[in-house]
């Protein structure tokens, strides 16, 4: 059966299930990159294929198409860029997302390759087209506007990550633009506070990779990659390492947009 993901505006590993699964791919289609720039995408996806590698729900899926592509879109600054799913199948009781969008500006690609922040923003937004924030509502595991996320998964590691024992849901993010809001964990004053929330090596959330406004460093927490087994995806069980620090701000625009951070 398929589905249309709604497109978001615009960042300790579980054991794999038992059982056969497919692996996970993604499949990456270009148009207007020169090669250096789809490098950047290409390391992305070996990054996020060693976090992910199979589906709980089915053992027949084909992996996950992106197309990505260089346009011209508001010349130097303003819109980066837009990504997300374009469309999923249910299967073995999970909604994954199976088609998506990743667009740059092309104004803009060589100034982030320069910040040295590129693969960092290709990092998040493809988390996104993976399933990040856009298919939570199709797994049950989010309702739009409640700003709780609760994920078996995720719960449990966020409990244990940032020492919430009582927790009975995951903070998500309820400010900022259309594509901020309920798609993202939690952070205070549009990522300029630190949320009080604390993991073992002493980092604030506010800093994590798949919160609406990223703060450098960024780290990729548990809760994260937690999340993607709720949503029925299985994961390695090697350690996977941190993305580099952050300078930019993503915020929605179209499917998602992408703004410089200010401030």
């Amino acid at each position: 059966m398929k589905f249309t993901p709604k497109l978001i505006a615009i960042a300790a590993l579980c054991a794999a299930s038992a059982g056969a699964q497919a692996a996970f791919t993604i499949n990456l289609s270009f148009t207007g990159l020169t090669a250096t720039q789809e490098s950047y995408f290409t390391a992305a996806k070996s990054f996020w294929e060693g976090v992910i590698t199979g589906y709980v729900g089915s053992a027949t899926l084909g992996g996950l198409v992106i197309d990505a592509s260089g346009q011209a879109i508001d010349g130097v600054g303003g819109v980066l860029g837009s990504a997300g799913p374009t469309g999923g199948v249910f299967s073995g009781g999970y909604a994954y997302a199976t088609d998506g969008v990743m667009q740059f500006d092309t104004a803009d690609i060589d100034s982030m390759i320069a910040a040295g922040s590129f693969t960092d923003v290709i990092r998040h937004e493809m988390a996104h087209t993976i399933g990040f924030g856009t298919v939570w509502d199709l797994n049950n595991v989010y309702v739009d506007g409640s700003g709780q996320y609760t994920g078996a998964h995720a719960l449990a590691a966020y409990r244990v990550e940032y020492n919430q024992p009582g927790a009975t849901f995951v903070p998500v993010e309820l400010g900022g633009s259309p594509g901020t809001a309920n798609s993202h964990w939690n952070e205070v004053d549009n990522g300029t506070g630190n949320t009080g929330l604390i993991d073992p090596q002493g980092r604030d959330m506010r800093r994590e990779l798949m919160t609406g406004w990223l703060n450098t460093p960024a780290y990729l927490s548990a809760t994260t990659l937690a999340s993607f087994q709720d949503i029925g995806y299985v994961l390695a069980l090697s350690p996977v390492p941190e993305p580099a620090p952050y300078a930019l701000l993503l915020a929605g625009m179209a499917v998602v947009a992408l703004r410089r951070r200010h401030g």
